[in-house]
């Protein structure tokens, strides 16, 4: 069940990455050009970041998947 778990963030996180680079990227307005820049840099941090790397690495600890 794990295993579907994270696969199912995994897809979440990268769908929400797709979308806001999708607005950053075609949008004609320059404020929401920015606002999905802003968002894009905020998921992308907290998915791959130090700190969200180490939290996710210490709960499968401390389920005993590694």
């Amino acid at each position: 069940m794990w295993p579907w778990f994270f696969g199912g963030y995994a897809v979440f996180v990268a769908v929400l990455i797709s979308y806001a680079t999708h607005v950053a990227l075609s949008q004609p307005d320059k404020q929401h050009r920015a606002d999905a820049f802003r968002v894009l840099k905020l998921i992308w941090g907290t998915a791959t970041g130090a700190g969200g790397l180490a939290a996710i690495a210490s709960r499968i600890h401390d389920l005993g998947l590694l």
